[in-house]
């Protein structure tokens, strides 16, 4: 474990074509969600800011090593993975739709994605868990009106899957 600022890991940037790949890798992920939750015709006229997107890989890039750094080696993970990104999707709101305001449209994409990832881990643990409708009500109006850190973020996806 570095102790000396001069033995820390260095942040590099993702070179450009894995970043694209990278990005494009997302915004598919991202296009099925907004498909799930508006559907196919929606789907096709949101508009998505792919540069916001690669600024919010290079964001958890940067977070990555920010970790390694601040938490003794530990990996990220993907939980608080996911929630870092929900994160800027709330902040940035890369997607738009002339009929549906980006707030509203972003924080719902942000949920789903969280949703996403507590189904999965708590399957892939062999916990029967379910997000309630109060829980998802919560987690929405908070998304929408507090001013929820990036670790209450991840704090939050943690806390449902336990």
């Amino acid at each position: 474990m570095a102790n000396r600022p001069n033995e820390f890991p260095k942040f590099t940037s993702i070179d450009a074509v894995s970043l694209n790949n990278l990005a494009e890798s997302y915004i598919s992920e991202f296009r099925e969600i907004i498909k799930m939750i508006y559907g196919k015709s929606v789907e096709i006229e949101v508009d998505c800011d792919k540069e916001v997107i690669k600024d919010i890989i290079t964001r958890i890039e940067k977070r990555r090593v920010y970790f390694h750094i601040y938490h003794n080696g530990t990996k990220m993970g993907e939980i608080n993975e996911v929630s870092l990104i929900c994160f800027w999707i709330i902040k940035l709101m890369p997607f738009k739709h002339k009929n549906i305001p980006n707030s509203n449209l972003n924080i719902k994409i942000a949920y789903n994605f969280i949703a996403e990832i507590v189904l999965y881990v708590t399957n892939e643990k062999g916990i029967n868990k379910n997000i309630g409708l109060l829980q998802q009500r919560n987690l929405l109006y908070a998304f929408k009106y507090r001013d929820l850190s990036k670790e209450a973020i991840m704090a939050i996806a943690e806390s449902l899957i336990c």
